[in-house]
């Protein structure tokens, strides 16, 4: 008896074992499973979620701040004319509103506060180094344009005729960084300045540019001072987080496109207006560098 039960009872354990790892392997089966479904899952999430209609772009109130070259001199819509016809071609008028007491250019809006002949404070007639009529700062009025427009964004282009008038120029950064510091302090938190340099000038032509005080050497040599305390200003207030950045100008234009020795001719002022729809297109949509 104790014999024949010896079998039956190895038979049984070893059908048990059997069942066990059958059923292991189904569980480790199903497991793999599982994951392969679940990774598909995150993977086809992922996908759909690239394929995902873009953000909507952002509603800006946008000030045009500066001198002569943002008002218009030679050409009463400046670049701003050719920034809004852009934004306009390419759907983004409805999301930016131009701010500003003037207005100058045929385009969908053409408010601005450009203001020809501003420095950036104002002196006094024989201050300057140069014997000049005295110069209005665009300094002194930006607490209450900021106040009266409240932009989101500003671009701000000065500092061309502290060249012109050779005012105090070793201290024109400070000068800039006090302007700034006033903008800065009005501006939203989501806001941003673009800070420009300024175009070369040709003393070539002496329309505006004094032959006894310029050489186009020396001209030249001005406006790289000058362009590298903007450059250094921009780059050391980004540095502490703060919303500034550089919008380097003499990558859109040259001599070449200047009507006067100073401000742009017609086409000039389109390519700055192609510059300034990159950066503010940028800026609108989301998709700024």
């Amino acid at each position: 008896m104790k014999k024949s039960i010896i079998p039956f009872l190895l038979a049984a354990a070893m059908l048990t074992a059997c069942g066990s790892s059958d059923s292991e392997s189904s569980s480790q089966a199903t497991q793999n499973t599982s994951a392969a479904d679940s990774q598909q899952t995150a993977e086809s999430t992922a996908e759909e979620s690239s394929q995902a209609e873009p953000a909507e772009p952002r509603s800006i109130k946008l000030m045009a701040l500066g001198d002569s070259i943002t008002e218009g001199f030679t050409y009463k819509g400046a670049y701003r004319e050719s920034l809004a016809n852009l934004l306009e071609e390419n759907g983004l008028s409805e999301y930016v509103d131009f701010v500003g007491k003037k207005t100058g250019g045929d385009c969908y809006d053409n408010q601005h506060c450009g203001y020809t002949g501003y420095s950036i404070d104002r002196f006094a007639a024989g201050q300057a180094g140069i014997e000049t009529d005295a110069r209005s700062g665009i300094s002194s009025n930006v607490d209450k344009l900021m106040s009266d427009y409240t932009p989101d964004v500003v671009m701000l282009q000065i500092g061309t005729n502290d060249i012109l008038s050779l005012y105090e120029l070793d201290t024109a950064g400070d000068r800039l960084a006090a302007l700034v510091d006033k903008i800065l302090a009005a501006l939203p938190e989501d806001g941003m300045l673009y800070l420009a340099t300024i175009p070369y000038m040709d003393a070539n032509d002496n329309t505006y540019i004094s032959a006894e005080h310029f050489t186009v050497e020396s001209m030249d040599k001005y406006v790289d001072d000058y362009n590298e305390k903007v450059k250094a200003l921009a780059e050391k207030l980004k540095s502490e987080g703060k919303p500034v950045e550089l919008a380097d100008v003499n990558s859109a234009v040259s001599k070449e496109d200047l009507q006067d020795g100073v401000h742009p001719t017609k086409e000039g002022y389109a390519k700055l207006g192609e510059f300034w729809y990159g950066i503010i297109s940028g800026f609108v949509t989301g998709s700024a560098q």
